[in-house]
């Protein structure tokens, strides 16, 4: 059986623990050192080689139940998502454990959601930003790889509003062979559905964006065998630490001019090709965007460039981590706010005072969704539904309601229906 027990964890961003900083740090070792081997190469010259086939363009969403943010599942549009990613569920020896907010969803709003839009895939969310060595454990052995088979058989008989499973591993790492127990699991769990008849349920993996980290955790072969597409994690680029004490973007298009060697390989364009270049098969590469942003607190109020020195999170949001409707209220505490936008990354961002900034708005949003577009690859991944301007703070939706509301997101989804633009891959 299921260990269904209630577990106290932090939310997914709480967010970037120092293990996951580390683990930065060590990808950024990594990649010199493949840098100085030769391995360099620039990826996107001919970016718009890549081709999915024609096939339809997924919008994959996800949905904390644990966020503090209110929002309920049966508030989302049937119409705004493809796929919905619901979470994030853990692992505690082996077994997966499934806290009881996300019980709760899974047991009601998740059953009526899928009655008025059966079209939607909803997935179960397992791992996040702190799921490192619950993977490790669970998947250095057969034996343990067989009781999460078994916990996930029983799981997805519980819920069948269930469609499959998107492992969420933060991340493999070069030891102990866990790329290659990885992809064992893999195999394994679709050995088991092939046994149980659910040849048809979706298995999605959310991988690492940088080279670093992504050369020595994915056996990208194995990828493209076992899973129906990857969600990559394209986000995260440049946030407060202190071993990096300065603003950056969080999510930028490409790299801006300053930026070389390992920093200009932090960004959308650079992380897409590398992938491309390895072998992932071209619809099975799904992009992510997100709609959060990252705070910082300014050295000098008066260098408020990208690169600027910080000495801190910022005020607003928690730990830097700021939706896009806090990042609007917060505009309102703080005299006149400066508004940047950086061409080059397609990215904006805002200061004021000693508070900066790195966000997304409907601009850049359109902007990375047009690129993904053109590039005909196998859809976007937007994290998350929450984070996205809910209370209508930005006041982007005339005549609001009162509910919930997702302009970002509805942005890229409109990006995707639309006809393709003609836009730089290079």
């Amino acid at each position: 059986m299921v260990a269904y027990t209630q577990v106290e964890h932090p939310p997914r961003r709480q967010l970037l623990s120092p293990l996951r900083s580390l683990i930065i740090c060590l990808a950024g070792i990594s990649l010199l050192l493949l840098l100085s081997l030769g391995f360099w190469t620039r990826f996107g010259e001919n970016g718009g080689q890549w081709s999915s086939g024609g096939e339809e363009q997924r919008l994959v969403c996800y949905y904390a139940t644990n966020d503090a943010h209110n929002l309920r599942l049966v508030d989302v549009p049937g119409d705004l998502c493809t796929h919905i990613n619901i979470g994030p569920a853990f692992l505690d020896n082996s077994s997966l454990v499934l806290p009881a907010d996300l019980q709760r969803v899974l047991r009601n709003d998740s059953i009526s959601f899928r009655s008025a839009h059966p079209q939607v895939h909803q997935l179960l969310w397992i791992g996040g930003a702190d799921s490192g060595e619950q993977f490790a454990h669970m998947v250095a052995n057969h034996d343990r790889r067989k009781v999460f088979l078994r916990s996930l058989r029983e799981v997805l008989r519980t819920y069948p509003s269930l469609d499959g499973i998107d492992l969420d591993w933060e991340f493999p790492s070069a030891y102990n062979e866990e790329r290659m127990h990885f992809s064992q699991l893999l195999y394994e769990i679709r050995t088991e559905w092939r046994r149980e008849k659910r040849d048809k349920d979706i298995l999605s993996l959310a991988v690492a964006a940088p080279e670093g980290i992504a050369f020595y955790a994915y056996n990208i072969r194995e990828l493209n065998l076992y899973a129906d597409y990857v969600n990559l994690m394209s986000y995260d680029f440049h946030f407060y630490r202190k071993d990096m004490p300065f603003t950056g973007l969080n999510a930028p298009l490409y790299a801006r001019p300053q930026e070389h060697s390992l920093m200009g390989t932090f960004n959308i364009n650079y992380t897409v090709q590398w992938w491309l270049s390895n072998g992932l098969e071209p619809h099975r590469l799904v992009v992510g965007l997100p709609t959060y942003g990252h705070s910082f607190t300014l050295v000098n109020a008066l260098n408020r460039r990208v690169g600027a020195p910080a000495q801190g999170y910022g005020r607003c949001g928690s730990l830097g981590f700021t939706t896009l409707s806090e990042t609007c209220r917060c505009v309102g505490n703080f005299p006149n706010p400066v508004y940047s936008f950086d061409p080059e990354a397609c990215s904006p961002y805002l200061s004021m005072l000693h508070e900066w900034i790195s966000y997304e708005n409907q601009t850049s949003i359109k902007c990375k969704a047009s690129y993904v577009r053109n590039l005909n690859l196998g859809g976007i991944m937007v994290f998350s539904l929450n984070s996205d301007d809910l209370e209508n703070a930005c006041d982007l939706i005339r005549n609001w309601n009162g509910k919930p509301v997702f302009p970002l997101i509805q942005t890229v989804k409109e990006v995707l229906d639309g006809p393709k633009a003609g836009a730089d891959q290079d």
